[in-house]
């Protein structure tokens, strides 16, 4: 038993069952008596109610466990048991501390409603199967250390009030803590959760009642396919945990051209929310409502965005803080009230929201509107020969085109560089100039078209200026 102790109970005859004889509660023969089990289980039960002590059921090989709706005065301890059939603990009250340290679960079990008044102790122990703690309160602390949860693991509307320390388990299936509420600290350390198929999570855990989110852990955990709507993670704790990244490849024809252009901008953390299946009813609320046109729920979203950039933002980690601004951002931008595809379409892609992506990824690269920048006075520089460039100095007489640079040149014979290029190396030299908010020019836009074009420029090359600025502040700034 736990302590050492031989339990003295008379030996088991069952040939073939057991590589050491054992007695009727630790014989995994199949066909022992279920009866005589459950006669010695209850004796047990209430020798250690008489006697004050606990009640040890350590290496107990389980062939039917029905005790929903009983009570469990004493301590008990399950240290290694083996539950062969479902284990049925539901409305069952735990009075006493309760190990179901190291046990095996083998069939579904279901402590749906149970409470536990003590401390409860689920470490090491395997869920083979579907595992439910619907509507349970722990009311002191609860450990599920190197716990093992083979297949779904559901904390739905669970009440915990005492510390529940989920380190280092291990969640194969979802891990379900919807409407949950948490009174106490709540800690995932290095918690494992695997990744989702077919548009399904791994962790729910939207819709939790945090009543002091500070103590709420996430450490070296993996939350790529985790779900936080309707829960306010504005002050959990997250640390070296892990995100889902954005596709950065550019869509179709231009994603082969330019294979190397997503390298120029910042890699952006992205919410499961974007990803899940909202046609599942567990997730319908990130679907669209009737009313609205939207392809699932941005507003939703960017609420979980929002949160997560002020607790980054609170700790000093602006870099990451400024990922999922990006993330704000993306739903406000994929938010539009037409209905119709057409519409719907320019709103996403040409709305001052898409300009900022497209310029500076919200403000949060500097490297892209340097990029558009030396875009944009090239493509004047080439502008500008087409309506033409008066040459105001040097007693002026002249107008340089991309139809008489020949002839200009001969004409002026002092002006160098002579030749095509000359003439756009003159051309950029003014969009630099009038960018630079030059008044004086030696070769002047011609008005009115020049002078259009000037304005023009100046205008996007002011706004791409200020972004740059923009970028700078958000990328270096400290507290």
């Amino acid at each position: 038993m736990q302590r050492g102790n031989p339990c003295g109970r008379p030996i088991l005859l069952a040939a073939g069952c057991d590589e050491i004889p054992v007695c009727l509660m630790h014989s995994e023969d199949p066909t022992k008596s279920s009866p005589e089990f459950q006669a010695e289980f209850e004796r047990i039960l209430e020798s250690a109610v008489a006697s004050g002590s606990e009640a040890d059921f350590s290496g107990f090989i389980f062939p039917k466990s029905n005790y929903a709706e009983r009570t469990f005065a004493p301590e008990c301890w399950f240290f290694d048991a083996v539950f062969l059939e479902e284990a049925s603990f539901d409305r069952t009250a735990f009075h006493g501390k309760v190990e179901f340290v190291n046990c095996s679960f083998q069939r579904r079990a279901d402590f749906s409603s149970a409470e536990f008044r003590d401390a409860g102790d689920f470490s090491a122990s395997g869920f083979a199967e579907e595992v439910d703690f619907t509507w349970a309160k722990f009311r002191s602390e609860v450990s599920f250390l190197n716990t093992y949860f083979h297949e779904k693991a559901i904390f739905y509307q669970c009440s915990f009030e005492q510390l529940a320390d989920f380190w280092h388990a291990y969640f194969f299936g979802i891990a379900m803590f919807e409407e949950a509420h948490v009174k106490g600290p709540l800690r995932f350390q290095e918690t494992y959760f695997r990744r989702a198929l077919a548009g399904a999570p791994c962790l729910r855990f939207s819709e939790v009642e945090l009543e002091d989110p500070k103590r709420v852990l996430f450490y070296k955990t993996d939350l790529t396919h985790a779900l936080f709507y309707n829960t306010d993670v504005s002050e959990v704790a997250f640390s070296l945990v892990v995100w889902g990244g954005r596709n950065r490849q550019l869509p179709g024809i231009a994603g082969r051209v330019f294979p190397w252009a997503p390298r120029l901008w910042p890699e952006h953390a992205r919410l499961f929310e974007e990803e899940v299946d909202t046609g599942t009813h567990a997730e319908y609320e990130l679907g669209p409502s009737a009313k609205n046109p939207d392809e699932r729920n941005y507003g939703l979203i960017a609420e979980v965005y929002q949160q997560l950039k002020r607790n980054y933002d609170a700790k000093g980690d602006y870099l990451t803080a400024g990922q999922w601004h990006y993330g704000e951002m993306e739903m406000k931008r994929l938010h539009s009230r037409w209905r119709w595809r057409p519409l719907r379409w320019l709103g996403q892609h040409l709305s001052l929201a898409a300009l900022y992506k497209y310029a500076s990824s919200y403000g949060e690269s500097y490297v892209l509107p340097l990029i558009w920048l030396g875009v944009v006075l090239a493509a004047f520089g080439a502008l500008y020969p087409v309506v033409g460039l008066e040459l105001t100095q040097t007693g002026g007489g002249g107008v340089l085109t991309y139809s008489n640079w020949a002839r200009f040149f001969r004409t002026h014979p002092m002006e160098h560089p002579a030749g095509w290029w000359g003439m756009l190396l003159h051309s950029l030299m003014t969009s630099l100039s009038v960018a630079g908010f030059q008044r004086e020019l030696r070769y002047a836009p011609l008005y009115p078209w020049g002078r259009l074009l000037a304005l023009a420029e100046l205008l996007l090359t002011t706004t791409l200026a200020g972004l740059f600025a923009l970028a700078i502040r958000r990328q270096f700034k400290r507290s």
